[in-house]
Protein backbone atom coordinates (compact mmCIF):
# COMPACT_ATOMS: atom_id res chain seq x y z
CA UNK A 1 0.00 0.00 0.00
CA UNK A 2 2.81 1.96 -0.18
CA UNK A 3 2.58 5.33 -2.48
CA UNK A 4 6.36 5.69 -4.16
CA UNK A 5 8.13 7.75 -6.17
CA UNK A 6 10.09 7.27 -9.50
CA UNK A 7 13.11 6.39 -7.87
CA UNK A 8 11.39 4.67 -4.97
CA UNK A 9 10.24 2.50 -7.31
CA UNK A 10 13.04 1.64 -9.51
CA UNK A 11 15.13 1.26 -6.39
CA UNK A 12 12.60 -1.35 -4.13
CA UNK A 13 11.96 -3.67 -8.06
CA UNK A 14 16.27 -3.99 -8.19
CA UNK A 15 16.41 -4.55 -4.75
CA UNK A 16 13.91 -7.41 -5.03
CA UNK A 17 15.61 -8.89 -7.52
CA UNK A 18 18.67 -8.77 -5.74
CA UNK A 19 20.41 -6.92 -8.37
CA UNK A 20 23.26 -3.70 -7.90
CA UNK A 21 22.99 -0.30 -9.50
CA UNK A 22 26.04 -1.51 -11.74
CA UNK A 23 23.77 -4.69 -12.82
CA UNK A 24 20.60 -2.55 -13.64
CA UNK A 25 22.73 0.33 -15.67
CA UNK A 26 24.26 -2.73 -17.30
CA UNK A 27 25.86 -0.99 -20.98
CA UNK A 28 23.21 1.32 -21.14
CA UNK A 29 23.82 3.80 -18.63
CA UNK A 30 25.98 4.22 -15.15
CA UNK A 31 25.53 3.67 -11.94
CA UNK A 32 25.80 6.69 -11.02
CA UNK A 33 23.12 7.47 -13.40
CA UNK A 34 20.89 5.20 -11.54
CA UNK A 35 21.65 6.36 -8.21
CA UNK A 36 20.74 9.52 -8.93
CA UNK A 37 17.44 8.26 -10.59
CA UNK A 38 16.57 6.19 -7.18
CA UNK A 39 17.26 9.35 -5.15
CA UNK A 40 14.54 11.22 -7.60
CA UNK A 41 17.59 13.91 -8.20
CA UNK A 42 17.42 13.20 -12.00
CA UNK A 43 15.09 13.30 -14.72
CA UNK A 44 14.93 10.28 -17.22
CA UNK A 45 14.00 9.85 -21.19
CA UNK A 46 11.04 7.89 -22.21
CA UNK A 47 13.29 5.18 -24.09
CA UNK A 48 15.43 5.27 -20.63
CA UNK A 49 12.21 4.32 -18.92
CA UNK A 50 11.52 1.67 -21.21
CA UNK A 51 15.16 0.03 -20.92
CA UNK A 52 14.32 -0.02 -17.15
CA UNK A 53 10.49 -1.25 -17.46
CA UNK A 54 12.22 -4.22 -19.12
CA UNK A 55 15.32 -4.97 -17.15
CA UNK A 56 12.73 -5.08 -13.82
CA UNK A 57 10.10 -6.97 -15.44
CA UNK A 58 7.13 -4.29 -15.01
CA UNK A 59 5.18 -2.03 -17.45
CA UNK A 60 5.72 1.86 -18.46
CA UNK A 61 2.46 2.57 -16.95
CA UNK A 62 3.90 1.65 -13.80
CA UNK A 63 6.79 3.16 -13.33
CA UNK A 64 5.12 6.51 -14.70
CA UNK A 65 2.09 6.19 -11.91
CA UNK A 66 2.38 9.70 -10.05
CA UNK A 67 1.99 9.40 -6.27
CA UNK A 68 -1.55 11.42 -7.07
CA UNK A 69 -2.20 8.57 -9.37
CA UNK A 70 -1.52 5.75 -6.97
CA UNK A 71 -3.18 7.47 -3.79
CA UNK A 72 -6.17 7.57 -6.16
CA UNK A 73 -5.79 3.51 -7.27
CA UNK A 74 -5.29 3.06 -3.28
CA UNK A 75 -8.22 4.98 -2.00
CA UNK A 76 -10.25 3.77 -4.78
CA UNK A 77 -9.77 -0.02 -3.61
CA UNK A 78 -10.25 0.77 0.59
CA UNK A 79 -13.81 2.47 -0.21
CA UNK A 80 -14.76 -0.52 -1.97
CA UNK A 81 -13.14 -3.02 0.36
CA UNK A 82 -14.93 -0.95 3.45
CA UNK A 83 -18.34 -1.03 0.94
CA UNK A 84 -18.15 -4.80 1.02
CA UNK A 85 -17.48 -4.64 5.08
CA UNK A 86 -20.67 -2.67 5.67
CA UNK A 87 -23.01 -4.85 3.30
CA UNK A 88 -21.80 -7.69 5.16
CA UNK A 89 -21.87 -6.13 8.80
CA UNK A 90 -18.06 -5.99 9.30
CA UNK A 91 -18.17 -2.48 10.68
CA UNK A 92 -14.84 -2.64 12.43
CA UNK A 93 -12.95 -3.79 9.69
CA UNK A 94 -15.19 -1.22 7.41
CA UNK A 95 -14.24 1.26 9.63
CA UNK A 96 -10.69 0.39 9.40
CA UNK A 97 -10.14 1.18 5.67
CA UNK A 98 -11.95 4.30 5.69
CA UNK A 99 -9.55 5.67 8.24
CA UNK A 100 -6.33 4.53 5.63
CA UNK A 101 -8.29 5.62 2.82
CA UNK A 102 -9.06 9.20 4.93
CA UNK A 103 -5.45 9.65 5.87
CA UNK A 104 -4.37 8.85 1.65
CA UNK A 105 -6.87 10.87 0.65
CA UNK A 106 -5.90 14.22 3.31
CA UNK A 107 -2.26 13.84 2.15
CA UNK A 108 -3.31 14.27 -1.73
CA UNK A 109 -6.14 16.47 -1.51
CA UNK A 110 -8.88 13.31 -2.69
CA UNK A 111 -11.81 15.70 -2.37
CA UNK A 112 -14.29 13.59 -3.88
CA UNK A 113 -13.12 10.20 -1.93
CA UNK A 114 -12.42 12.25 1.01
CA UNK A 115 -16.61 12.54 0.71
CA UNK A 116 -17.35 9.18 -0.23
CA UNK A 117 -15.55 7.93 3.14
CA UNK A 118 -17.57 10.26 5.18
CA UNK A 119 -20.61 9.11 3.52
CA UNK A 120 -19.32 5.35 4.44
CA UNK A 121 -18.12 6.25 7.68
CA UNK A 122 -21.92 8.01 7.88
CA UNK A 123 -24.22 4.75 7.03
CA UNK A 124 -21.45 2.53 9.62
CA UNK A 125 -22.78 5.17 12.36
CA UNK A 126 -26.33 4.39 10.65
CA UNK A 127 -26.03 0.99 11.38
CA UNK A 128 -24.96 1.38 15.06
CA UNK A 129 -28.03 3.53 15.49
CA UNK A 130 -25.70 6.50 16.44
CA UNK A 131 -27.89 9.27 14.76
CA UNK A 132 -25.95 12.54 15.99
CA UNK A 133 -23.01 11.07 14.53
CA UNK A 134 -24.24 9.52 11.29
CA UNK A 135 -25.99 12.92 10.12
CA UNK A 136 -22.60 14.75 11.21
CA UNK A 137 -20.88 12.42 8.51
CA UNK A 138 -23.52 12.81 5.78
CA UNK A 139 -23.11 16.57 6.19
CA UNK A 140 -19.16 16.42 5.95
CA UNK A 141 -19.88 14.36 2.63
CA UNK A 142 -22.21 16.64 1.28
CA UNK A 143 -19.78 19.82 1.40
CA UNK A 144 -17.17 17.45 -0.74
CA UNK A 145 -20.16 16.16 -2.59
CA UNK A 146 -21.43 19.67 -3.57
CA UNK A 147 -18.37 20.86 -4.15
CA UNK A 148 -17.84 18.36 -6.69
CA UNK A 149 -20.75 18.50 -8.66
CA UNK A 150 -21.52 14.84 -7.47
CA UNK A 151 -25.27 15.09 -7.88
CA UNK A 152 -26.23 11.56 -7.04
CA UNK A 153 -24.06 10.99 -4.05
CA UNK A 154 -25.76 15.04 -2.79
CA UNK A 155 -29.17 13.18 -3.29
CA UNK A 156 -28.18 10.14 -1.12
CA UNK A 157 -27.13 12.34 1.69
CA UNK A 158 -29.87 14.78 1.65
CA UNK A 159 -32.18 11.26 1.63
CA UNK A 160 -30.48 9.23 4.40
CA UNK A 161 -30.74 12.62 6.61
CA UNK A 162 -34.32 12.58 6.56
CA UNK A 163 -34.58 8.85 6.66
CA UNK A 164 -32.74 9.92 9.75
CA UNK A 165 -35.15 12.42 11.08
CA UNK A 166 -38.31 9.76 10.37
CA UNK A 167 -36.75 7.68 12.64
CA UNK A 168 -36.47 10.85 15.76
CA UNK A 169 -40.12 11.88 14.62
CA UNK A 170 -38.84 14.87 13.58
CA UNK A 171 -41.13 15.39 10.37
CA UNK A 172 -40.62 18.71 9.29
CA UNK A 173 -36.93 18.01 9.10
CA UNK A 174 -37.70 14.75 6.96
CA UNK A 175 -39.31 17.14 4.67
CA UNK A 176 -36.84 19.90 4.46
CA UNK A 177 -33.89 17.44 3.81
CA UNK A 178 -36.31 15.35 1.32
CA UNK A 179 -37.01 18.77 -0.99
CA UNK A 180 -33.42 19.09 -1.32
CA UNK A 181 -33.07 15.64 -2.41
CA UNK A 182 -36.31 16.37 -4.75
CA UNK A 183 -34.85 18.97 -6.05
CA UNK A 184 -31.84 17.19 -7.53
CA UNK A 185 -33.73 13.95 -8.39
CA UNK A 186 -35.53 15.96 -11.05
CA UNK A 187 -32.12 17.34 -12.39
CA UNK A 188 -30.23 13.70 -12.49
CA UNK A 189 -33.16 11.94 -14.35
CA UNK A 190 -32.43 8.24 -12.18
CA UNK A 191 -33.41 5.09 -14.18
CA UNK A 192 -34.30 3.22 -11.41
CA UNK A 193 -38.37 3.60 -11.08
CA UNK A 194 -38.09 1.84 -7.85
CA UNK A 195 -35.96 4.55 -6.06
CA UNK A 196 -38.78 6.82 -7.35
CA UNK A 197 -41.40 4.91 -5.69
CA UNK A 198 -39.29 4.43 -2.51
CA UNK A 199 -38.48 8.26 -2.09
CA UNK A 200 -41.85 9.32 -2.62
CA UNK A 201 -43.49 7.30 -0.83
CA UNK A 202 -41.68 8.44 2.21
CA UNK A 203 -42.49 11.69 1.79
CA UNK A 204 -45.90 10.67 1.34
CA UNK A 205 -45.14 9.22 5.05
CA UNK A 206 -44.33 12.35 6.61
CA UNK A 207 -46.97 14.52 5.54
CA UNK A 208 -49.55 11.92 6.93
CA UNK A 209 -47.83 12.35 9.90
CA UNK A 210 -47.43 16.81 9.80
CA UNK A 211 -51.00 16.26 9.21
CA UNK A 212 -50.97 17.36 5.49
CA UNK A 213 -53.16 14.62 3.74
CA UNK A 214 -53.59 16.06 0.79
CA UNK A 215 -49.86 16.67 0.07
CA UNK A 216 -49.08 13.15 1.16
CA UNK A 217 -51.65 12.06 -1.70
CA UNK A 218 -50.18 13.73 -4.60
CA UNK A 219 -47.15 11.99 -3.67
CA UNK A 220 -48.98 8.51 -3.52
CA UNK A 221 -50.58 9.61 -6.85
CA UNK A 222 -47.08 10.36 -8.50
CA UNK A 223 -46.27 6.61 -7.52
CA UNK A 224 -49.20 5.31 -8.95
CA UNK A 225 -48.52 7.27 -12.36
CA UNK A 226 -45.00 5.53 -12.39
CA UNK A 227 -46.57 2.25 -12.32
CA UNK A 228 -49.27 3.23 -14.99
CA UNK A 229 -46.72 4.24 -17.24
CA UNK A 230 -43.42 2.68 -16.43
CA UNK A 231 -43.13 -1.24 -16.56
CA UNK A 232 -39.31 -2.17 -15.36
CA UNK A 233 -40.11 -5.38 -17.45
CA UNK A 234 -40.91 -3.58 -20.79
CA UNK A 235 -38.24 -1.09 -20.45
CA UNK A 236 -35.60 -4.24 -20.22
CA UNK A 237 -36.84 -5.38 -23.39
CA UNK A 238 -36.56 -2.15 -25.01
CA UNK A 239 -32.75 -1.76 -23.91
CA UNK A 240 -32.00 -5.62 -24.83
CA UNK A 241 -33.62 -4.67 -28.64
CA UNK A 242 -31.46 -1.97 -28.95
CA UNK A 243 -28.89 -3.64 -27.78
CA UNK A 244 -28.69 -6.35 -30.62
CA UNK A 245 -29.71 -3.87 -33.15
CA UNK A 246 -26.43 -2.68 -31.96
CA UNK A 247 -24.51 -5.88 -31.64
CA UNK A 248 -25.99 -6.64 -35.44
CA UNK A 249 -24.16 -3.73 -37.00
CA UNK A 250 -21.10 -4.74 -34.85
CA UNK A 251 -21.28 -1.43 -32.57
CA UNK A 252 -19.85 -3.83 -29.85
CA UNK A 253 -19.26 -1.66 -26.90
CA UNK A 254 -22.07 0.38 -27.13
CA UNK A 255 -24.15 -3.05 -27.55
CA UNK A 256 -22.44 -4.13 -24.03
CA UNK A 257 -23.72 -0.90 -22.73
CA UNK A 258 -27.09 -1.42 -22.98
CA UNK A 259 -27.07 -5.32 -22.13
CA UNK A 260 -25.21 -4.15 -18.81
CA UNK A 261 -28.17 -1.69 -18.55
CA UNK A 262 -31.23 -4.19 -18.99
CA UNK A 263 -29.49 -6.68 -16.76
CA UNK A 264 -29.48 -3.89 -14.43
CA UNK A 265 -33.59 -2.85 -14.58
CA UNK A 266 -34.07 -7.21 -14.39
CA UNK A 267 -31.87 -7.59 -11.18
CA UNK A 268 -33.92 -4.15 -9.95
CA UNK A 269 -37.66 -5.95 -10.99
CA UNK A 270 -36.47 -8.79 -8.68
CA UNK A 271 -36.04 -5.90 -5.61
CA UNK A 272 -39.28 -7.49 -4.61
CA UNK A 273 -38.81 -6.35 -0.57
CA UNK A 274 -38.37 -2.44 -1.27
CA UNK A 275 -41.53 -2.63 -3.56
CA UNK A 276 -43.34 -4.43 -0.64
CA UNK A 277 -41.91 -1.53 1.76
CA UNK A 278 -43.58 1.11 -0.54
CA UNK A 279 -46.59 -0.98 -0.76
CA UNK A 280 -47.03 -1.01 3.07
CA UNK A 281 -45.73 2.58 3.73
CA UNK A 282 -48.73 3.96 1.42
CA UNK A 283 -50.76 1.71 3.09
CA UNK A 284 -50.17 3.13 6.49
CA UNK A 285 -50.91 6.50 5.20
CA UNK A 286 -54.13 5.71 3.93
CA UNK A 287 -54.83 4.06 6.99
CA UNK A 288 -54.16 7.27 9.05
CA UNK A 289 -57.13 8.74 6.55
CA UNK A 290 -59.34 6.20 7.34
CA UNK A 291 -59.66 5.23 3.67
CA UNK A 292 -60.24 1.31 4.38
CA UNK A 293 -60.57 0.58 0.75
CA UNK A 294 -57.18 1.97 -0.35
CA UNK A 295 -55.65 0.11 2.81
CA UNK A 296 -56.77 -3.17 1.37
CA UNK A 297 -55.42 -2.48 -2.16
CA UNK A 298 -51.69 -1.53 -1.53
CA UNK A 299 -51.83 -4.22 1.36
CA UNK A 300 -52.75 -6.43 -1.28
CA UNK A 301 -49.97 -5.57 -3.76
CA UNK A 302 -47.68 -6.13 -0.84
CA UNK A 303 -48.78 -9.77 -0.22
CA UNK A 304 -49.08 -10.47 -4.06
CA UNK A 305 -45.65 -10.02 -4.57
CA UNK A 306 -44.29 -11.79 -1.60
CA UNK A 307 -46.89 -14.42 -1.11
CA UNK A 308 -44.41 -17.08 -2.16
CA UNK A 309 -41.84 -15.85 0.17
CA UNK A 310 -43.88 -16.44 3.35
CA UNK A 311 -41.70 -13.95 5.21
CA UNK A 312 -42.37 -10.62 7.28
CA UNK A 313 -43.45 -8.74 4.04
CA UNK A 314 -46.26 -11.11 3.49
CA UNK A 315 -47.34 -11.21 7.28
CA UNK A 316 -47.27 -7.78 7.26
CA UNK A 317 -49.27 -7.17 3.79
CA UNK A 318 -51.72 -9.83 5.73
CA UNK A 319 -52.17 -8.74 9.02
CA UNK A 320 -53.63 -5.55 7.36
CA UNK A 321 -55.62 -6.63 5.17
CA UNK A 322 -56.78 -8.51 8.40
CA UNK A 323 -57.46 -5.29 10.14
CA UNK A 324 -59.21 -3.38 7.42
CA UNK A 325 -61.83 -6.70 6.97
CA UNK A 326 -62.39 -6.44 11.14
CA UNK A 327 -62.92 -2.85 10.31
CA UNK A 328 -65.79 -2.84 7.77
CA UNK A 329 -67.56 -6.17 9.44
CA UNK A 330 -66.04 -8.27 7.30
CA UNK A 331 -64.99 -11.22 9.78
CA UNK A 332 -65.33 -13.98 6.89
CA UNK A 333 -62.79 -12.46 4.92
CA UNK A 334 -60.86 -11.70 8.23
CA UNK A 335 -60.90 -15.35 9.02
CA UNK A 336 -59.90 -16.85 5.89
CA UNK A 337 -56.55 -14.38 6.05
CA UNK A 338 -56.18 -15.15 9.81
CA UNK A 339 -55.89 -18.87 9.08
CA UNK A 340 -52.75 -18.02 6.61
CA UNK A 341 -51.05 -16.01 8.53
CA UNK A 342 -51.61 -18.74 11.78
CA UNK A 343 -50.33 -21.31 9.47
CA UNK A 344 -47.35 -19.58 8.21
CA UNK A 345 -46.31 -18.67 11.34
CA UNK A 346 -46.34 -21.72 12.79
CA UNK A 347 -44.75 -23.44 9.95
CA UNK A 348 -41.77 -20.03 10.48
CA UNK A 349 -41.81 -20.49 14.50
CA UNK A 350 -42.71 -16.95 14.17
CA UNK A 351 -43.81 -16.45 17.72
CA UNK A 352 -44.67 -12.66 17.31
CA UNK A 353 -46.89 -13.40 14.07
CA UNK A 354 -48.54 -16.17 15.85
CA UNK A 355 -49.56 -13.71 18.50
CA UNK A 356 -50.85 -10.92 15.82
CA UNK A 357 -52.69 -13.80 14.45
CA UNK A 358 -54.63 -15.33 17.25
CA UNK A 359 -55.04 -11.72 18.58
CA UNK A 360 -57.08 -11.19 15.27
CA UNK A 361 -58.97 -14.01 15.80
CA UNK A 362 -59.72 -13.17 19.77
CA UNK A 363 -60.88 -9.05 18.39
CA UNK A 364 -62.96 -10.84 15.74
CA UNK A 365 -65.18 -13.15 17.73
CA UNK A 366 -65.11 -9.72 20.75
CA UNK A 367 -67.08 -7.60 17.68
CA UNK A 368 -69.23 -10.51 17.04
CA UNK A 369 -69.81 -10.65 21.24
CA UNK A 370 -68.64 -14.37 20.88
CA UNK A 371 -66.88 -13.60 24.01
CA UNK A 372 -66.03 -17.03 25.40
CA UNK A 373 -64.60 -17.74 22.38
CA UNK A 374 -63.08 -14.19 22.32
CA UNK A 375 -61.57 -15.31 26.24
CA UNK A 376 -59.88 -18.37 24.56
CA UNK A 377 -57.97 -16.87 21.87
CA UNK A 378 -56.69 -14.12 24.42
CA UNK A 379 -56.00 -16.92 26.71
CA UNK A 380 -53.51 -18.22 24.30
CA UNK A 381 -51.99 -15.05 23.21
CA UNK A 382 -51.29 -14.34 27.04
CA UNK A 383 -49.31 -17.64 26.93
CA UNK A 384 -47.45 -16.95 23.66
CA UNK A 385 -46.39 -13.58 25.20
CA UNK A 386 -45.47 -14.79 28.36
CA UNK A 387 -42.78 -17.03 26.72
CA UNK A 388 -41.50 -13.98 24.26
CA UNK A 389 -41.42 -11.76 27.44
CA UNK A 390 -42.56 -8.56 26.16
CA UNK A 391 -43.87 -7.06 29.34
CA UNK A 392 -45.82 -4.29 28.37
CA UNK A 393 -48.00 -6.12 25.81
CA UNK A 394 -48.75 -8.59 28.41
CA UNK A 395 -50.01 -5.99 30.25
CA UNK A 396 -52.50 -4.86 27.82
CA UNK A 397 -53.60 -8.41 27.29
CA UNK A 398 -54.24 -8.61 30.97
CA UNK A 399 -56.50 -5.72 31.18
CA UNK A 400 -58.64 -6.62 27.99
CA UNK A 401 -58.60 -10.30 29.42
CA UNK A 402 -60.25 -8.34 32.34
CA UNK A 403 -62.89 -6.69 30.31
CA UNK A 404 -64.07 -9.60 28.85
CA UNK A 405 -64.80 -10.91 31.76
CA UNK A 406 -66.73 -8.11 33.22
CA UNK A 407 -70.36 -9.40 32.25
CA UNK A 408 -68.96 -13.28 33.46
CA UNK A 409 -67.31 -13.44 36.34
CA UNK A 410 -66.05 -10.69 38.80
CA UNK A 411 -63.56 -12.50 40.03
CA UNK A 412 -61.88 -13.17 36.88
CA UNK A 413 -62.18 -10.01 35.81
CA UNK A 414 -60.92 -8.57 39.10
CA UNK A 415 -57.49 -11.45 39.20
CA UNK A 416 -56.88 -10.41 35.71
CA UNK A 417 -57.08 -6.63 36.65
CA UNK A 418 -54.54 -6.63 39.38
CA UNK A 419 -52.16 -9.18 36.92
CA UNK A 420 -52.23 -6.25 34.68
CA UNK A 421 -51.61 -3.50 37.09
CA UNK A 422 -48.91 -5.53 38.77
CA UNK A 423 -46.51 -6.09 35.40
CA UNK A 424 -47.03 -2.10 34.43
CA UNK A 425 -45.91 -0.81 38.55
CA UNK A 426 -43.01 -3.61 37.55
CA UNK A 427 -42.64 -1.51 34.24
CA UNK A 428 -42.74 1.59 36.51
CA UNK A 429 -45.85 2.60 34.04
CA UNK A 430 -47.86 3.43 36.90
Amino acid sequence: MNILSLGEKIKKLRKEKNMTLKELAGDRITAAQISHIERDKSHTSHELLDYLAKRLDVSIDYLLETKEMQSRKITDNLILQSEIYIKTNQLENAQDQITKALEICKEYNLTDNYGKCNFLSAKIHLRREDYDLAISSFEKALFFFIRNNDRKNIFKCYSYIGEIYIKENFYKGAISHFNFAEEILDEIKEEDINLYKDFYSKMASCYMKLDQPQKALDYIAKINELEKNNSIKEEAEIMVLKAKSLFSIGQYEESKEYFRRALELIEKEEDKNKLANIYLIISDVYSNMGDTEKVLEYSQKAYDIKKNDEDQYMLEGLFKMIQSYIDDDEYNLARKYCKLTLASSIKNKNKLSEYKSLKFYADIYKKENEIELAIEYLTKCIEIVSNIEDYKLLANLYIELGQLYSNISKEKELEYYQKGVFVYKNLEII
